[in-house]
């Protein structure tokens, strides 16, 4: 079999399949009731009756059509700061690196080591593509959350961390420094020589899913058996000792499924996008258990993540995502997913993987799309609540064409390539549209 160069090809392969078909059988209806279940966004106290609907879910999932939308990131960071501020939201969970977030988590909780600001945070990023996090807009996140946390008691300072696989090479390499640094010397020697029929791989991703196509084997049982450890380790500990133990216990779990993530290229079937989704998933409950039985979290990543995977077609190649997840495992009245969505105005991409970030045009939306009908629908920023009772949803139980826009985009091809067939009531509990968008604003100079 050919293994994709990398996962988010992969995902802009899946959208690409998604794309063709289930138009919408009531077009000329759907403007009606998307108009009637519309609220007008113009500033952050609108969002009142989206808090309301979020109830007492611990987890609320904030969605994105892109990774390269300056409005995305501003209005998540508005409905965030209010969920932290009058809900007691305990930390933000991105679609981004454990290790590449812990410097900026260092610096909103204060730690004594930590950089001097966010944006000193977020500029040592160095995986491709640096933008997704460190644009202006997620330093003045960060900096609102450092002033927040600023009168609190450190146990109950909010935490922004990284819950995706990609920095698996650089959380083996923290293991390592945990064992070498703070254990004994035959613990740090067991755990060099479990790693390394992975660390051989020097941070391959290809050549390591290559040799596990190739020769069978791989370094499952090694990883996992890491990961053991430091749970144990971390479950037995008390609780001074667990905040020191976290990190590193997350470290091996990014190692565990990012391993899992990489085998899964080397066969066919959905193995290694729900290695990636499990972890997702995984993460956000490890931190919720963390942070403390009564406490919340919020978390930002793409719509393909967080929407519920049974609404669209991915149920059909048997891809699961956090959304779908977390709703199985913990129960749908726990969980609210608020999709987001644009239909014109510009966006932050490339057209190849780690190519050069380019500021492009967002076409204007399919005919039969979703965002057509919310453009036909009327003028403005607004938000759906999609109450599952109101007879204005009806419309929308039915597949409709809805816009997904990855990290690679190529323009010309979006008609085809970019969409997903969404059931939108079953996918998301709420839906904000913002008509006309513009590009990220990065922070690395190229």
């Amino acid at each position: 079999m050919t293994i994709p160069r990398h996962p988010f090809i992969l995902l802009a392969l899946l959208v690409g399949l998604g794309g063709i078909g289930f138009p919408g059988s009531h077009a000329g209806e759907l403007p009606q009731a998307l108009r009637a279940l519309a609220q007008p966004l113009r500033q952050a106290d609108d969002l009142t009756p989206l808090l309301d609907a979020v109830g007492d879910a611990r987890w609320v999932l904030l969605g994105e059509a892109s990774h390269g939308t300056r409005e995305f990131y501003t209005w998540r960071d508005a409905l965030s700061r209010r969920l932290i501020e009058e809900q007691g939201f305990s930390f933000i969970a991105v679609e981004g690196d454990w290790s590449a977030l812990i410097p900026l988590d260092r610096y909103v909780r204060h730690h004594p080591d930590a950089p001097a600001s966010a944006r000193e945070a977020l500029l040592q990023i160095q995986r491709w593509p640096l933008w997704m996090w460190a644009n202006t807009e997620m330093a003045a996140l960060g900096e609102w959350l450092r002033e927040f946390n600023r009168a609190r008691a450190p146990d109950e300072r909010v935490g922004i961390h990284g819950i995706d696989v990609y920095g698996l090479w650089d959380s083996l390499d923290a293991v390592l420094a945990f064992y070498q640094t703070q254990l004994p010397e035959p613990a740090a020697a067991e755990v060099r020589q479990l790693y390394q029929p992975l660390q051989a791989f020097q941070g391959d991703n290809i050549a390591y899913a290559r040799h596990v196509h190739g020769t069978g084997r791989s370094a499952r049982a090694e990883v996992a058996r890491v990961a053991e450890k430091l749970t144990a380790r971390y479950q037995a500990a008390d609780p001074e000792q667990r905040r020191v133990l976290f990190e590193p216990y997350q470290h091996a779990k990014v190692v565990e499924y990012g391993e899992r993530h990489l085998r899964g290229m080397a066969q066919a079937g959905p193995a290694s996008w729900n290695a990636r989704a499990q972890h997702f998933k995984r993460t956000v409950a490890r931190l919720l258990e963390h942070y403390g039985p009564d406490n919340r979290g919020i978390v930002w990543a793409h719509n393909t993540h967080i929407g519920d995977a049974r609404a669209t077609d991915m149920a059909r190649t048997g891809q699961v995502n956090i959304g779908q997840l977390a709703r199985e495992r913990h129960g749908a009245d726990t969980v609210f997913a608020v999709g987001f969505g644009t239909a014109t105005g510009t966006v932050l991409a490339a057209r190849r993987w780690e190519g050069r970030r380019e500021i492009m045009a967002t076409p204007e939306p399919r005919p039969d799309s979703l965002e057509a009908a919310l453009l036909a629908a009327g003028d403005g920023d607004r938000f759906l609540i999609l109450d599952r009772e109101s007879p204005a949803v009806e419309l929308l139980r039915e597949p409709i064409p809805h816009r997904a826009i990855g990290v690679i985009f190529i323009p010309e091809r979006e008609r085809l390539s970019n969409y997903v067939p969404t059931r939108l009531t079953e996918r998301y509990d709420a839906f904000v549209f913002l008509p006309r968008t513009r590009a990220l604003d990065p922070l690395h100079e190229e």
